[in-house]
């Protein structure tokens, strides 16, 4: 198989500094930002006061800057709606124009990194940073480089240069939502798309913003529809799931061979269809659907 790397030109990063970053942003994102060192990267949500998803990060450190990498369409939104927030907390945030961001996937993508097979491992070489994915480790690793390096970081690792549907499609058949086309942002509830078990939530931290409606949502049980991954076998897009002649789901993203749904659990099990052809629900590994569907 080798090893496959996107450019990822659709992401971009934020610097984050200051004395107070790490205070400023526990009250903040769902994620403990206190595991951010230079050996961890984690995955984190900004949520709204309703509990609704409005941005998806990755985090980590390199040298003794903190970054954050989300869509780079919505960075500027990202840094004035922290901006809100700041006050008089010594923290800055500033938009970084000198980086190119790769996903990597494939054999032994962590090894060839020097990284160890830990969740979030992240270290510093002389020409990139690069950490394992923290969300799910076959999701790969993520390099992080000098716009004017990549050349020489290609050469250096020997891998296979793929478009972004190669991407988006090993994403989706691990069933790892990301951006605000998949992630439905201001209207999305992190447990559906199965974000907690995808690590972006630490449910022992304090305070955050749009806390309590998430604890309410996990232990009152009120998850009753989860996004999946599916094998796309030339379905209209634009029709919704059917079970029983009952609507129960609707499609999220497509690429290629793959796809994401988002299906009422009470379907799981039952025969479902998408313009009269057989729809086959996958569960990747990461997955815990509960016997009873009371809650995911």
């Amino acid at each position: 198989m080798g090893i496959s790397a996107c450019i990822l030109s659709h992401r971009g990063l934020v610097k984050v500094g200051g004395a107070d970053r790490l205070a400023f942003l526990q009250g903040l994102l769902t994620n403990d930002v206190s595991k951010i060192s230079a050996d961890r990267a984690i995955y984190a949500l900004l949520l709204s006061p309703q509990g609704r998803i409005q941005y998806d990060m990755l985090l980590h450190q390199s040298q003794d800057d903190w970054y954050i990498e989300a869509d780079l369409d919505r960075l500027q939104d990202l840094i004035k709606r922290l901006t809100i927030f700041k006050l008089r907390s010594n923290v800055t945030l500033d938009l970084v124009t000198d980086k190119t961001i790769l996903s990597l996937w494939g054999d032994d993508v962590a090894t060839n990194l020097g990284l160890t097979q830990e969740s979030g491992a992240c270290l510093s070489a002389s020409l990139w940073t690069c950490f394992n994915d923290p969300r799910f480790a076959d999701v790969g690793a993520r390099v992080i480089v000098s716009s004017d390096a990549q050349d020489k970081v290609k050469d250096c690792l020997g891998f296979t240069l793929v478009d972004v549907d190669a991407y988006n499609q090993h994403r989706y058949a691990l069933g790892v939502p990301e951006s605000s086309q998949e992630l439905e942002f201001d209207r999305a509830i992190p447990l559906e798309y199965g974000l907690d078990q995808l690590n972006a939530i630490d449910w022992q931290k304090g305070c955050y913003m749009g806390q309590e409606l998430t604890a309410r949502t996990k232990y009152r049980g009120l998850v009753r529809k989860r996004v999946f991954p599916v094998e796309w076998r030339d379905y209209d897009k634009d029709q919704h799931l059917l079970s029983q002649d009952r609507d129960v789901g609707h499609w999220i993203a497509v690429a290629r061979g793959s796809a994401l749904a988002m299906v009422r659990l009470e379907a799981l099990g039952q025969e479902i269809t998408c313009g009269g052809k057989p729809v086959a629900i996958g569960r990747p590994p990461w997955m815990i659907i509960p016997e009873n569907n009371d809650e995911a």
